[in-house]
């Protein structure tokens, strides 16, 4: 079987040659970004009894290709995270790809399309920031995901939607589990006015364990059912957002429906922006089987003229995993439009893990950043 980077490579290859085959049919778009990234991060591990700092150098460019002709749309695009660590033995040196090919149809009364995605990330990393899983080695994580979405109009005001993804993840070391999950979802919404709209969903979602990780032998195959109900409002131009309310049932978790829900609102002025969502849902677990993750996101941005801007961000996240834990995080930063195409970025973030009968871990990241992008290149 080929690998995945061949696979993608002749994806990729096919995606470029439809702009010579249909030019005159099809409308082209493209946008580059690389960020240029040097940061000091006096904890990466989030260890409490053994701190160990590193410096990092970042280059991340991206690359997407949108086509659009009169029902279709294609979207491509390509990333690479490289890295380099002052410490190998705490953070390694990265070379991560990430790729996504998708394509939309829009039909008279709805749509449908497909998205197939390829990425490999720190293991390191994604378990802090997801479920706040610490492992004390560095490795890979590779997710191969393809997913699907259909709407249509039932009636002037109502519309039903259904999507499902289907992802396979695994690690190349044995501190986590590998795994594959297949979630399906089904949603009926009722537009109430042009700036209320109701809706009703039912998600689930199948956890299958496959070999490797420490924790296998206590990992088993189970469902999760996810019924909600919420709306959508749209109180002006500027401000938006959600209400959702609902319940979560594991097949093998034992007792009854637990509560879950929440909101995001998102309010977009003149100079300034501020978000929060809020939030306790059921996730896949890098450890085996589901969690249950509590969360709290706000951020705010003012524009201090027309080439500086500034920002506050802070989350906080109660993570009921093998490991319970509570994260936080708080970052400061500054950016400065140097040209069209040319900006810079200074952040300090602090991050503290919390976990019943351990010490406080925490941590300071200091970054500097250049970047380019360019909307049409």
């Amino acid at each position: 079987m080929p690998s995945p980077l061949r696979v993608a490579g002749a994806v990729t290859a096919a995606m470029l040659c439809l702009p010579c085959t249909a030019a005159s049919a099809v409308g082209w778009e493209t946008a580059v970004a690389v960020p240029m990234t040097v940061e000091h991060d006096t904890n990466p591990q989030l260890d409490s009894q053994n701190k160990r700092a590193v410096t990092r150098t970042i280059v991340a460019p991206d690359y997407n290709l949108v086509g659009v002709s009169d029902s279709d749309q294609w979207q491509f695009g390509f990333g690479l995270h490289l890295e380099r660590s002052s410490d190998q033995s705490v953070s390694l040196d990265r070379e991560d790809p990430k790729f996504r090919l998708g394509w939309q149809r829009e039909t008279e009364t709805g749509g449908f399309g497909l998205l197939a995605k390829y990425d490999e990330s720190s293991s390191l990393t994604t378990g802090l920031e997801e479920t706040g899983t610490q492992t004390l080695k560095d490795g890979t994580r590779t997710t191969h995901a393809l997913a699907g979405n259909w709407s249509t109009a039932v009636t002037e005001r109502n519309t039903l939607a259904a999507d499902t993804e289907y992802r396979t993840v695994s690690f190349d070391d044995d501190t986590q589990t590998d795994f594959d999950d297949l979630s399906a979802g089904v949603t009926w919404r009722h537009a109430l006015s042009e700036r209320l709209e109701p809706f009703a969903r039912l998600a689930v979602t199948r956890y299958e364990p496959k070999g490797g990780g420490v924790g296998q032998e206590l990992a088993e195959s189970s469902n999760s059912y996810s019924p909600a109900v919420g709306v959508k409002f749209e109180m002006s131009e500027q401000l938006q957002g959600s209400l959702r309310a609902g319940g979560n049932k594991v097949s093998n978790g034992g007792g009854g429906l637990n509560w879950q829900g929440g909101m995001d609102v998102r309010y977009v002025g003149e100079r300034f922006e501020v978000s929060v969502d809020a939030g306790r849902s059921t996730v896949v677990s890098s450890e085996g089987g589901f969690t249950e993750v509590k969360q709290l996101r706000t951020s705010f941005s003012y524009a201090v003229d027309e080439l500086t801007r500034a920002g506050f961000d802070a989350s906080w996240q109660d993570n009921k995993s093998e490991q319970p834990n509570t994260m936080q995080q708080y970052s400061v930063w500054a950016s400065r439009e140097l040209s069209p195409f040319w900006t810079t970025r200074f952040s300090f973030i602090y991050k503290q893990r919390q976990e019943e009968n351990l010490a406080n871990a925490s941590a300071n990241i200091i970054g500097l950043s250049l970047i380019y992008s360019h909307p049409d290149f």
